[in-house]
């Protein structure tokens, strides 16, 4: 088995089997829920259209999936490298090549683990309306780039920074300026600035094409636009991290 096989299976293991990964487990669980207790409990939420429903669900499973993936992505390098467990790493057979495809490929696991998660609660939420199946499609084709992309974010940062907790921070930072569709209202989104932005955010392009797929009916297909945004992302991200990961075997 390649080096950057077994370093993703021990990625993996130490973000789904350890107790921190259950711990991260069991608090997207509890989110989850909480949204769910939500709708059901708030007479106003309730009352909301369905496709509305399902597309701010698919905002907060994306929105979590990128929080994970910084964390994850900062604690790959930074945090190994204050534990003293990065240079030994950096001894063993491996190419930065296979070092990175191995920290990403653990984060990979763990979105899908947390996808697996997520899809009771969109069945439960959207079941009785349309475009269920095109929302999970769009999440997947749309939602992976977008939380990846955030990892290799987290990748790059740890790589340059000597601080696990500076490069967590800048992450978070970044994180929060991209979730700002999510707080900011459809008037404000519409201005002049708002669409500019719109129009190179990773997260904005991920959820107009939620939008576009669940509450306008159009086809997961067809957010050819959006999807070249998240995968710009995804590709500056990657070299971003791929350049910071090469340092550090020099």
């Amino acid at each position: 088995m390649k080096p950057g096989t077994l370093l993703a299976r021990r990625e993996a293991g130490e973000l789904l089997l350890s107790p921190r990964g259950l711990g991260w487990l069991l608090a997207v669980a509890g989110a989850l829920s909480g949204f769910a207790l939500l709708l059901i409990g708030s007479k106003e939420l309730s009352l909301l259209d369905n496709a509305q429903v399902v597309y701010d669900m698919l905002g907060i499973v994306t929105a979590l999936g990128a929080l994970l993936a910084v964390a994850a992505g900062t604690d790959a390098i930074a945090g190994e490298r204050e534990r003293g467990s990065l240079l030994p790493l950096l001894l063993a057979p491996v190419s930065w090549g296979g070092l990175l495809l191995g920290k990403i490929g653990g984060q990979a696991v763990a979105w899908a683990a947390m996808l697996a998660v997520a899809a009771p609660y969109l069945w439960a939420v959207g079941s009785t309306g349309q475009n269920l199946l095109g929302g999970g499609m769009v999440l997947l084709l749309l939602g992976t780039p977008v939380v990846l992309g955030f990892g290799f974010l987290a990748l790059g940062l740890g790589a340059r920074l000597g601080s696990a907790r500076g490069a967590l921070m800048l992450c978070l930072v970044a994180l929060l300026l991209s979730a700002s569709p999510l707080l900011l209202g459809p008037s404000l989104r519409q201005s002049a600035l708002g669409v500019a932005f719109d129009a190179v955010n990773p997260l904005s392009a991920a959820l107009n094409a939620y939008d576009a797929v669940v509450i306008d009916g159009q086809g997961a297909l067809a957010q050819s636009s959006h999807g070249l945004v998240a995968l710009l992302w995804l590709g500056g991200t990657a070299a971003f991290a791929a350049a910071g990961v090469r340092q550090l075997r020099h």
